[in-house]
């Protein structure tokens, strides 16, 4: 404005954010609407440019983050990583167990990336949280407790499901190869169309389907074992936590001694990870909260088709999922 004392100057305007040259209702409904498909349609339907939209959510995003402190009262937490462009390349996502919403999120999948939530989180905040779940891997564990003392490190049980569904996969694989070595082309070729049904939870089978996993008793026996590991693995996850103990145990001393070289292998690999499975089990906390904001994430990633920058990605992401995405105007003014 120019004023006549000062000459041009630059006033704020209720209606308005800074450096703006939209109304604030305009602006909410172009974020809005960006969440729910793109910002190139949103650009195309409004006649404004693609940076504009952008530029948009990038203020809505930081006016609300200015609002709120997502890291306060936390008690449990998950993080997962998500795929943002192809080439290896991820984000750290850290969510509330309690809200279900996205709290933070970075660049990047590294003790370094982790250790920088923390560091926003602080000690005493950190001291405070009870429960975190995650996959196995160590750069989130170690991090964890070391700057997380008090919490209690929970595994995710879809990970170790699907630990046992990928050593099920490689004894299906090595008696496939097994097969086709020694000319038995016809049983190999019904073992690798097996594949998917072996994947398959029991209880989401038909009958004949059932039957084709019976019929392995004198087709293959080392895949019945197999496939009988798998399954016998999850029941044992659905049992109280004594119960469950006593049956790991079982299941531990079977699978060591089954002569399948993947579940041999898996067998440590749950030795080393006991103490958080059972944590799971007793407190039946899961990366489900995680999963489930990653499929939604997905859908923004691929509405977008793709984010070459990940702090936009991380945008869009915080607007969506941390529950600090705009009213539409009409909603707002009722």
């Amino acid at each position: 404005m120019s004023c006549r004392l000062h000459g041009p100057t630059v006033a704020e305007l209720p209606f308005a954010r800074h450096d703006s040259a939209f109304t604030r209702a305009f602006e909410d409904l172009v974020v809005y609407e960006a969440i729910a498909s793109s910002k190139q349609r949103v650009a195309d339907h409004y006649g404004i440019s693609w940076r504009a939209v952008n530029n948009a959510c990038v203020r809505v995003a930081t006016e609300a983050l200015g609002r709120i402190d997502l890291l306060c009262g936390l008690v449990a937490i998950s993080i997962d990583e998500v795929k943002y462009k192809k080439g290896q390349r991820y984000l750290t996502v850290v969510c509330d167990h309690f809200t279900g919403k996205v709290i933070w999120a970075a660049k990047g999948r590294s003790k370094d990336t982790v250790g920088a939530f923390f560091d926003a989180l602080g000690e005493q905040r950190a001291a405070k949280l009870n429960f975190v779940t995650c996959d196995g891997a160590s750069w989130i564990r170690d991090v964890v407790a070391e700057r997380a003392e008090g919490a209690v490190i929970c595994l995710d049980t879809f990970h170790l499901v699907s630990w046992a569904t990928d050593a099920l996969d490689e004894v299906r694989r090595g008696e496939w190869n097994e097969l086709r070595r020694s000319g038995e082309a016809k049983a190999a070729k019904s073992l690798k169309g097996l594949r998917f049904l072996l994947l398959r939870n029991w209880e989401n089978l038909t009958s004949a389907q059932k039957g084709t996993i019976r019929d392995l008793e004198h087709a293959n026996k080392r895949l019945l074992r197999a496939w009988q590991l798998k399954e016998e693995l999850r029941e044992v996850l659905k049992l109280p936590l004594l119960a469950a103990k006593h049956a790991l145990d079982g299941w531990l001393a079977y699978a060591s001694r089954s002569r399948l070289a993947p579940f041999v292998k898996l067998a440590r690999t749950i030795r080393n990870y006991r103490a958080s499975i059972e944590a799971t089990i007793e407190w039946k906390i899961t990366n489900g909260i995680a999963e489930s904001n990653n499929a939604a994430i997905g859908r923004i990633r691929t509405n977008a088709r793709g984010f070459h920058d990940p702090e936009a990605f991380i945008t869009m992401i915080m607007l969506d999922r941390a529950g600090i995405a705009p009213e539409l105007p009409w909603r707002a003014a009722s």
